[in-house]
C-alpha cells in the first residue's frame, strides 16, 4: 500500500509539474508574440565596406550585421560636459544610440529609454538595479514606477509614444566602464516600431513583459 501511494504520490507531483510548465510557456505570455515581432524587424541598410573604411577612419568602430553591411559606433568619450546624460548616435543612425548612465544619478531634466536611475549592485558581476520611470516628465498623470535588475545583454522594450508613429525602444545594457573617474553603465537603444497589438502602450507593463525575455538583435559591439 504504501509503494501504490508513493507511486501516486510522484506521479501526482510530475503531472503538477508539467501543467506548471505547460501553463507558462511563451505563447503564454502576455505580448510574447508582439515582442517577437519586434526582434524580427530588420534595420535599414548598413553602411557598405567603403563607407565601413571611412567610418574607422574618423575613429569609429563597425561591425558586420550582414554580408558587406555594417554598422558602427563611435569610441566611448564625453562629447558634452554639460550633458547629465552623454548620448552618442550609431552610424547609420537608424541603429539607434548609445547612452552612458552615471551610477547612482537620478534624472532630472528627462529620462531616455524611461531610465530614471541606475545602480551598479554587483562590480563582479556587473548586475544592475534600474528604476523606470514615464520619460514626459512634464506629464505626471502618465507617471508609473518600476524596477529591475539586469546583467549585460539583457533586453527591454520601452520609450513607446503611442502616438501614429509608433515609435520605441528595444534597449539592451552593455556594460559598465569607467571614464574621467566617474563609473557609467552602457545602453544601446535601437529604434523600433511597435506593434498595433501593443498599443496604446500599457506601461510598465510592456517593460515588464520584456525585460524577461531574450529580445537581443544579436550586434556584438565591440570596441576593439
Amino acid at each position: 500500500m504504501k509503494f501504490e501511494y508513493g507511486l501516486i504520490l510522484t506521479v501526482g507531483i510530475l503531472a503538477s509539474v508539467s501543467l506548471g510548465l505547460a501553463v507558462i510557456q511563451p505563447g503564454e505570455i502576455p505580448h510574447w508574440e508582439a515582442l517577437q515581432h519586434i526582434k524580427q524587424q530588420q534595420f535599414e541598410d548598413g553602411c557598405n565596406k567603403e563607407c565601413m573604411i571611412d567610418q574607422e577612419k574618423l575613429g569609429n568602430f563597425c561591425t558586420e550585421v550582414q554580408k558587406d553591411e555594417y554598422v558602427c559606433r563611435p569610441p566611448r568619450e564625453i562629447r558634452f560636459s554639460d550633458q547629465e546624460l552623454p548620448t552618442l548616435t550609431a552610424f547609420p543612425p537608424t541603429y539607434g544610440e548609445f547612452a552612458y548612465f552615471p551610477d547612482g544619478l537620478k534624472t532630472v531634466k528627462y529620462r531616455l529609454f524611461d531610465i530614471a536611475k541606475v545602480d551598479l549592485i554587483n562590480k563582479e558581476t556587473n548586475e544592475i538595479q534600474i528604476e523606470f520611470g514615464n520619460h514626459n516628465l512634464e506629464d505626471p498623470d502618465k507617471d508609473f514606477q518600476y524596477s529591475a535588475r539586469l546583467f549585460p545583454g539583457q533586453t527591454f522594450v520601452s520609450h513607446c509614444t503611442g502616438s501614429d508613429l509608433k515609435t520605441g525602444h528595444l534597449v539592451e545594457y552593455l556594460d559598465v566602464f569607467e571614464l574621467d573617474g566617474i563609473t557609467y553603465i552602457e545602453f544601446w537603444g535601437s529604434h523600433v516600431t511597435i506593434p498595433d497589438s501593443l498599443l496604446p502602450c500599457d506601461m510598465p507593463a510592456l517593460i515588464e513583459n520584456s525585460v524577461h525575455r531574450d529580445l537581443s538583435l544579436g550586434i556584438d559591439f565591440n570596441l576593439n
